[in-house]
This record gives structure tokens, sequence and C-alpha cells, in this order.
């Protein structure tokens, strides 16, 4: 099917098109308790859920039912049943007039106000509902009832003219269209994929929300159930995504909502979306929720029949406060309590996949941004330690900063066999400046080879000494000489017998690495000490 379709008349497209934020402000009714009206009971069904909203009426509710939708060019997209003329014809099912497309100014503090028709003529007689529009705003996709049946849709699909502004043409009807209801279309922020709701027999319950990929605005393949833990046996409406991708709103019946249609969002992961949480009591109502949609990261808008309202559905503008939450300890070393700098710690969900991961700064430590009410995990890993985890929930929130400190303890250091020798393979152990003073760091690769000794009782170990080529040959001898006994020393306080170890410094006879004027790095790596193994009897 294809035709031609002005979208807007001259006024409405000079008014609803190009007008920029900025206009004055509308003086908002502030709900002063959006459940302020509801019992105990109804308001303790499941708390604030961790969110915290505050709620206004908007500018443009009328005495009919309004829905919010979207945005397009710097205006607020809705659908309505407001009366247009005298005769407006009335749906038989919802006694009210036709719903029809209006866009409204946003004021600079997101109020909205002066709705235009935004389309006088797409359809007369029958209701319009959700569109979306592809990131470039020339692909619309919009939903229309059927002639038989005014509450069941249909997805269209329509194209700017390239030459005439506001003129939308090659209406076509898409692929997903049966004999069930299409409705709510949303496209990804990627525009990969066009989300909807549909009753198709498909679903698992009445409406279920689907996907169906997208590529240069066609679609493409089946529409598919989305997977994970949203659809349930009862209704689920109106897909919104996140505008960092990263979850997905929508209005459910199911789950634990408190009555009708609560507002919900589920994590994407690669399971599909999971950790769905119902918004909580500062925005949802034992009445009806609908059409959450994310203006900022913490303005939006939503759709609700609950008492007070204007109409029969009205839109609201909403505040969420945001709760800054994080995660933060130290990794430390369980023998010595030092800090271990760069170690390996990953946050993970409630279904062990990784959320984030950072490495511990100089002084061991880590922070994670998290969020309330969520079963959280942090792991962390080391060459030469075991891993560690501790779990959490984040349900506690009086406190701000959930403190978790990682304790490692370290594994023995592994036997590595070479050409010409087998040793001990740890990280250098590191002195002082001309020094045989060990640093405290490296008491705990020292440690290691504590293990070793303990966990192989047959082995005997020299600990052999090396200095770079700087200075006199005499000095770097005797230097290495007392450096190495230092290690001997320490393995002795630990409780290993002196039978078992001998000592030697060889100062800068057996350079790694031969050079005259040698880097910094050159002479870091002949500056060692080796625990060679030489009897494992």
């Amino acid at each position: 099917m294809k035709t031609t379709l002005t979208f807007f008349t001259v006024t409405a497209l000079l008014l609803c098109t190009f007008t920029a934020l900025g206009q004055d402000q509308l003086t908002y009714t502030a709900l002063a308790d959006n459940v302020a009206n509801y019992s105990a009971e109804e308001k303790s069904f499941y708390g604030d859920n961790g969110f915290k909203f505050e709620t206004f009426n908007t500018g443009i509710n009328s005495k009919y039912s309004d829905y919010g939708i979207g945005f397009f060019r710097e205006k607020f997209i809705s659908f309505s049943a407001r009366k247009i003329g005298g005769l407006a014809k009335k749906d038989p099912i919802s006694n009210e007039p036709y719903t029809k497309l209006y866009c409204s100014d946003i004021t600079y503090d997101y109020d909205l106000k002066r709705p235009l028709l935004f389309s006088s003529i797409l359809n007369r007689n029958d209701n319009l509902g959700t569109l979306a529009f592809s990131q470039d705003g020339n692909t619309l996709y919009f939903t229309q009832s059927k002639e038989d049946h005014t509450q069941s849709f249909e997805l269209y699909r329509a194209e700017m003219n390239p030459e005439r502004e506001g003129e939308w043409i090659n209406i076509t009807a898409l692929s997903v269209n049966g004999d069930y209801s299409v409705e709510n279309p949303h496209l990804s922020r990627n525009g990969e994929w066009l989300y909807f709701s549909s009753n198709k027999p498909e679903a698992i319950g009445g409406f279920d929300i689907f996907r169906i990929a997208v590529k240069d605005n066609e679609l493409i393949g089946k529409a598919e159930r989305i997977e994970g833990s949203v659809n349930t046996v009862l209704d689920e409406k109106f897909p919104q995504t996140s505008l960092d991708g990263k979850y997905l709103y929508f209005s459910s019946k199911g789950h634990d909502s408190q009555g009708g249609y609560d507002i919900f969002r589920s994590r994407k992961s690669k399971l599909g979306f999971v950790s769905t949480r119902n918004l909580g009591s500062t925005i949802n109502s034992p009445k009806d929720e609908v059409a959450f949609i994310q203006a900022n990261e913490n303005i939006g808008y939503m759709t609700s029949n609950r008492d007070g309202g204007n109409g029969g559905y009205d839109i609201y503008k909403i505040e969420e406060s945001i709760l800054a939450l994080s995660v933060a300890g130290k990794v430390i070393d369980a023998e010595t309590e030092i800090a271990l700098a760069n170690a390996s710690v990953a946050l993970l969900d409630d279904y062990g996949e990784e959320v984030a991961s950072v490495r511990s700064n100089t002084d061991g430590s880590y922070n994670f941004p998290v969020e309330g009410f969520v079963n959280y995990t942090v792991i962390a890993y080391k060459d030469g330690f075991e891993t560690t985890r501790e779990t959490f929930n984040t349900a506690a929130q009086e406190d701000k900063i959930f403190v978790k400190n990682l304790i490692l303890g370290a594994t023995p250091a592994p036997i590595a066999k070479t050409a010409e020798k087998t040793i001990l393979k740890i990280d250098n152990i590191l002195f002082d400046l001309d020094s045989d003073r060990i640093k405290e760091v490296s008491t705990i690769t020292l440690n290691t080879v504590v293990a070793t000794l303990r966990a192989n009782p047959s082995i005997k170990i020299a600990i052999n000494a090396h200095t770079d080529a700087q200075g006199s040959a005499s000095y770097n001898k005797r230097l290495s000489m007392r450096r190495a006994a230092s290690a001997m020393n320490y393995l002795l306080s630990k409780g290993i017998s002196k039978d078992r170890l001998q000592s030697q410094g060889f100062g800068e006879e057996q350079l790694l690495i031969n050079c005259t004027l040698c880097t910094p790095q050159e002479n870091e790596l002949n500056r060692r000490i080796e625990f060679v193994v030489i009897s494992n009897e």
C-alpha cells in the first residue's frame, strides 16, 4: 500500500516542528504525594524499592484521556481523546472521541504546553496510538486501530518526503500485523531493534513485549518475544529503552504489581532482560501507570489514571532523586595485611554476570557505583593469590557506601623448570636503595616461597642474589650477599629449617643483560633474587 499524507497543517508545521525549548514556564500543580490518598497498607505493599520520584501535573491534560509517547524535534508527542470541534465522533468502546496525535512545546523546566494537532488528516475515524521515529527523524512507525475493532491496532511505517518538510509518504502496513493487536512501537537507541507489545499467539499471557530486527528502516526476520524476566501470564505493554541502552522500562499487570499496570525496569544482559524491579510506591499507585519516558537522567514523563487527575488518563512529569550508592574497599594480603595494588576486582550481578571491573589502586582501593535493593558479588584475584569474593545486598540504603574489604591468601610459588635449572617462579624481591632491608611489599612474595616450602618438605633451595653493574664490583658483591642473607633470615623467621636453605651473593657476575649504558629497565632486570631448587628428595 502506497499513500501520501500531509502530516501537519501549515500552522502546526510552523509551531510544532521548529519551536525550540525555553518557553515561558507554566505553573506546576504539584502532587504532594502521589499515594497520599491511599491507605497505609497500600503504601507499604512494596515500598519505594530504592527509587525516589516526585510527580507533577503537566500543562496539557484534558478532561479526556491523554497519553505520552516521546519526543520529535524538541517537541513532546502525545495521543489524546480530547474533543476537536462540536461534532467529534466517539469510539463506541471507550465512549471517548477517537484519539489523535498531538505535539507540545517543552518549557525549560520540562512542563508541557500548547498541544497542537500533529496530524489532522492521518485518520479521521480511527484511533491513533503510540509511534516511534528513526534517529534521523525521516522514518515513522505508528499504530492505528483496525476498521472492525477500535481497540485493536496495526503497525505502519511512513517516510518523510525529502522535498517537502512535514509530508509523509510511502505509508506501508508492516509484516508483524495479523489477527491480533500490535501496539506501543519503540526503536532501541541504536536503531537496531523495534520493540512492541502484542497479544500474538506466541504471547505467554495476554500482551507480551516482542522485538524485531531493523536494518535500513526495514524489518528483518521474525518478531521474537524478548528473553528474560519481563513477560508474565498477565499483560506487559509500553516498552521503552533507557537513554544509555542498559535497561528496558515497561508497564505490567504481573510481577509484583500493586494493582493494574505498574512501571517496571529490567536490566539488559546476555540472558535477555533480567533483574526486573518495580519502580516503587513513589511513582506507582493502585491504579494504572504506563508509558514511562526518560527526558534526561532524572526527569521524565509517565501516564496514569490515578485519582486526582483531569481526565481518564493524564500525563505527569516525574523527577527522580538519584541516591548515589557505591561499594568500596581495599584488596589486602591475608597474612601481612598489606594492601595489594593492581589486583583485578570485578562486580557481578545476581545472575553472575560482570557489571564492571577495575584494577585496585596503589593503596589497594577500589570503588563501584551500585543500585539499591540488588544482590551483588565483588570478586578479587591476583597472580600468586587465591581468589576471594564477597556477596552483599544493597537494601540497607542508610549506608551510601558499602564497605567490602577483600582478603587474599597467598598461594604457593609455582615450581618452574628451565633448560638450566629448577626455580620458584615469583615476583622480584625489592629492597630499599643501597640496602639489604626488604621492602614491606616483598614480604608478600616471600610468603609464597614459605607456602611452597611447607607444601614440599623435601625441597631445599639456594637463595641467589644479583645486582646490576652500577658501582664497584666489590661493593655489589657485598650488597648481594647481605640481600641473600636477609631473604634467608625472613624464611627462617617463618619456621623454615636452616638445613633446607643456603644463600649466596653474586654481585654483577651473572648479569641477565650485558650493557654498557644500561637503561633503568635493564638495570631492574639485572637486580634480582632467584630461589633455585637444589634438592627434591
